[in-house]
């Protein structure tokens, strides 16, 4: 895991600071007010422009000698990164001003509970689907999950949340408004919303969390309604996925021989299909549901610019285009780390499912 981050850590710098001008990392830095004496006292603060670089104007134009070389450069960043500091901010309206920590701190939680219900969603919904498709191989129940499960991971994400808004704020309407809300965090104005729910205090920076500790039950329910439409074409890739997954998995299982003797011994199907086959099948379901929460985790891009959701997806986006080579360095880190993370989980759980794996 360590040699993972340390390599990526080396790739994202390299594509980040050696392959664009030295004045890219300057830009959170500096205004536009500033003289090139000033900007060039920073730029070696920062470790980007040598102690013997005459003026700005020559670090700019790359003057031999002028730059310090990448390697140099990434020492030190990387000192500061793990001590916290990934320096300022280049997003509109706060460029300068605001750590890219405390952006990403801020903004983080959002993601991460739209990530766990998407994740949540599609176990619960993807699991079943794929047991009854198994346990009722080639009759109706299996064609319809089938096509369910065809359906869901070819639809495009975004296409799809389009059209789950359109129904759900355009046509199924509650008392003139529309039934849920289109985009944001809290829904105030959707046919089933608290119109007034309040507030709650940040104890933690969930939104859901904060208001169960704050006992709001209203800010929580306005929360969890304004979730529904992200969750659900968020999960709707991951539950095709996963009930194909489960259902080749079970079928395979319920052709064993400790099924047949199972069978044999003249127990239930129920206990025969959860408690024997079912067990035996979670193994690969295990490794793509790990993969699918790091991914869900990281930051869905799309689905947070089409519900507004302030996510660090639609965050890194907004980083792209104004090339904060800040914020894009924790935000691909972060994301690494939380996807070694989660496979080391799934190594344990392995562990734990099958007793025959050992590490």
């Amino acid at each position: 895991m360590v040699l993972v981050l340390f390599g990526l850590s080396l790739l994202i710098f390299y594509l980040t600071r050696g392959l664009l001008p030295p004045n890219f990392a300057l830009a959170p830095y500096i205004t536009p007010r500033m003289d090139d004496a000033t900007r060039l006292a920073i730029a070696k603060s920062l470790n980007v422009a040598t102690q013997s670089c005459p003026s700005y104007v020559a670090l700019v134009n790359q003057a031999p000698g002028c730059v310090v070389p990448v390697w140099g450069q990434y020492t030190i960043w990387l000192k500061n990164a793990l001590t916290g500091n990934w320096g300022l901010t280049q997003l509109p309206g706060i460029a300068g001003t605001a750590t890219t920590w405390h952006i990403f701190a801020s903004r983080f939680p959002y993601t991460a509970e739209l990530a766990i219900a998407g994740a949540a969603l599609a176990i619960f919904i993807g699991i079943p689907l794929g047991i009854i498709s198994a346990t009722h191989n080639n009759r109706i129940p299996d064609h319809i999950a089938r096509i369910f499960s065809v359906g869901g991971y070819s639809v495009p994400q975004f296409w799809f949340g389009a059209v789950l808004q359109i129904v759900f704020v355009l046509y199924v309407r509650v008392n003139g408004s529309g039934l849920l809300p289109a985009s944001g965090v809290l829904a105030t104005g959707c046919g089933i919303c608290v119109s007034q729910p309040g507030t709650v205090t940040a104890y933690t920076g969930f939104p859901k969390l904060d208001a169960i500790l704050s006992a709001n039950p209203s800010y929580l329910w306005d929360s969890l309604v304004a979730l529904a439409l992200p969750a659900i074409t968020l999960a709707i890739t991951s539950i095709g996925a996963i009930s194909r997954i489960v259902r080749s998995s079970m079928m395979e299982s319920l052709k064993q021989d400790y099924i047949t003797l199972a069978r044999s011994k003249g127990l239930k199907e129920r206990t025969v299909v959860y408690r024997h086959a079912l067990r035996n099948a979670l193994l690969p379901v295990v490794t793509v549901s790990g993969l699918l929460a790091a991914y869900l985790l990281g930051g869905v891009v799309v689905i947070e610019i089409v519900f507004s959701w302030p996510g660090v997806g639609n965050t890194a986006y907004a980083a792209a285009e104004y090339l904060d080579i800040n914020f894009l360095e924790l935000y691909v880190l972060v994301t690494a780390a939380i996807i070694v993370a989660i496979n080391l989980a799934v190594d344990i759980i392995y562990a734990k499912l099958d007793p025959r794996v050992r590490y």
